[in-house]
């Protein structure tokens, strides 16, 4: 519609009307004057639709000269279609268009090698999306669509191989998490629960009080981080390969720093491991013992020592090098014995092994035979845990170039403790026990 023709019809009937009236030489009657009032409403509203009229011309007149300027310069139709599948889907989308890490990997590199200079339009709906784009383009970063961090996350959480799913885990906000604690370190009268004690009392006689003691755990999570380098040859070739690699690889490295600080941390910029508390008991060897063996002794001596409590979720954690001492194992019956350990099912079943019932565990973390931390008995649930988030994720090319490399970061923030400061003196008996138990060293 031509606004402008059709405003200088109104602003004409407008005039001829004003006229007339002062023709006449009299005042506008109140219908005279609603009806003014309306050619000049219509008037104003017509003069603001020519206005932006004017502006979607001048726009569209730019957008002419910018389609005429690209003519030349087709965009990759897979690009495009996966782009307008993102924009139209990002709820649904959090991989941003990409179908895999390896992809998204392929496509960073892509963008930053000089002799390439591909830039894929995805980076653009990334930044859209999730609210985090590149950082400087020159420095060659990347944000990482949060569903690849996600995988990577994922694979921590196998309770078959994380210590960490074992534990008590909470999820830290801020920079700390401060939890309150039992202060308990004794089951003797007047000690349980840090100060509650209970009396048999005679009929009217004046109860004594008593009350408990709480203490305070704090929750700081350490950051640790993963650094991959991935060559341009494998990012160019192997884009599926490549996306499993990366994940398995950062995967793998952050489960074995966790599981690692869980057993030997020294709470100084990471978590403080069983074997550094207070509360783990130390069981000695036996009067005699050869270096670097295991006995039945041990066993039964390490399990005396586990808190009655914590027995239902303990389990064994060896290392592997304690494996040949477990078959020699046996309880002496006359001039013969019998076995104390055999593999569930015997030695041709795969071996998912029990000592008094509780599963043995072979993990990295534990030491070699004959050293503190070769065989533990623990109920981690009586380990507290803390993380920030899940893995924050970025890539670079630059700190590699010449070697025709991209590096690809990893972060993960986490902390951990025992719920208990001390070992536990028994309401009855000469021996402390605990939910964490080791075995001293047999040299």
């Amino acid at each position: 519609m031509n606004y402008t023709a059709k405003r200088a019809e109104i602003l004409k009937k407008a005039e001829d009307f004003k006229a007339k009236i002062e023709g006449e030489d009299r005042d506008f009657t109140d219908d005279e004057l609603v009806t003014f009032e309306g050619f000049v409403n219509e008037a104003t509203e017509l003069k603001s639709k020519i206005e932006k009229e004017k502006k979607i011309n001048a726009l569209s007149a730019n957008l002419d000269t910018s389609i005429k300027d690209l003519e030349n310069v087709p965009a990759p139709k897979s690009v495009e279609t996966k782009v307008e599948f993102v924009q139209d889907n990002r709820e649904k989308d959090p991989q941003c268009g990409w179908e895999h890490f390896g992809e998204f990997a392929a496509s960073v590199s892509k963008a930053m090698t000089p002799s390439i200079k591909q830039w894929d339009e995805r980076f653009d709906v990334l930044a859209a999306v999730t609210g985090m784009g590149q950082s400087v383009g020159s420095d060659g970063g990347f944000t990482v669509p949060p569903a690849f961090v996600t995988a990577v996350w994922d694979g921590l959480n196998n309770p078959d191989q994380s210590l960490m799913a074992r534990t008590e885990t909470f999820t830290v906000s801020g920079d700390s998490l401060t939890l309150n604690a039992n202060a308990e370190t004794s089951r003797a009268n007047g000690s349980r629960y840090g100060g509650i004690r209970g009396y048999w009392i005679a009929e009217a006689a004046q109860m004594t009080a008593s009350f408990p003691k709480l203490r305070q755990i704090k929750i700081e999570p350490q950051q640790m981080a993963v650094f991959v380098y991935v060559t341009d040859k494998l990012l160019n070739n192997s884009q599926i390969a490549l996306s499993q690699y990366l994940t398995n690889a950062a995967s793998s490295e952050i489960m074995f720093m966790t599981n690692d600080a869980i057993i030997n941390g020294s709470g100084a910029g990471q978590p403080l491991g069983i074997l550094n508390s207070n509360c783990t008991v130390s069981v000695a060897k036996t009067t005699g013992q050869a270096a670097a063996t295991l006995t039945k002794t041990n066993i039964e001596a390490m399990w005396a020592r586990m808190h009655a409590a914590a027995r239902p979720g303990a389990v064994w954690f060896i290392n592997q090098d304690i494996e040949p001492q477990l078959f020699n194992l046996n309880q002496v019956i006359g001039t013969g014995g019998v076995p104390v350990f055999l593999p569930q099912g015997g030695l041709s079943a795969s071996p998912f092994a029990t000592l008094f019932n509780r599963p043995i565990i072979p993990i990295e973390s534990c030491a070699t035979l004959g050293t503190v931390g070769d065989i533990i008995l623990a109920d981690l649930g009586f380990y507290v845990t803390g993380t920030r988030g899940g893995v924050a994720s970025a890539s670079s090319i630059h700190l590699r170039f010449d070697y025709n490399e991209t590096a690809f970061r990893f972060l993960f923030e986490v902390d951990g403790q025992p719920w208990l400061n001390s070992a536990l003196t028994p309401f009855k008996g000469s021996n402390t026990t605990s939910p964490f138990i080791t075995l001293a060293t047999r040299a």
